[in-house]
């Protein structure tokens, strides 16, 4: 009778044990969870952030007041003198600006 009642205190110890050890494990994994999804909300906010920026960066405005400072280039404001020429179907298409005037520039797609 004796080695019964050791044997039942025995298993609400290690019940108790294996409760509390697992709630500890719950939390930790809690809070390692809570921190995972802060990271992730602050990485959606830097890439919305690069996002933004790229835009900025890679604006046709942006492009166009570049190639006319540093290159020489121009956009029409009228697309009058603007003519695009596709040669059989093939992906490569050329756009030539103001074909009149004798700076013709042909820019590649």
């Amino acid at each position: 009778m004796n080695w019964k009642v050791i044997v039942i205190v025995l298993l609400f110890i290690v019940s108790i044990f294996s409760h509390y050890s697992n709630k500890h494990k719950i939390l930790s994994y809690g809070r390692k969870l809570d921190e995972s999804r802060e990271l992730y909300q602050s990485q959606k906010v830097d890439n919305l952030n690069l996002i933004t920026t790229n835009s900025k960066l890679s604006s046709r405005e942006r492009i166009q007041r570049l190639a006319s400072q540093q290159l020489g280039m121009f956009y029409p404001a009228n697309n009058d003198n603007v003519h695009n020429i596709r040669f059989d179907n093939k992906k490569k298409t050329f756009r030539i600006l103001d074909y009149i005037v004798p700076s013709a520039e042909a820019l590649t797609r």
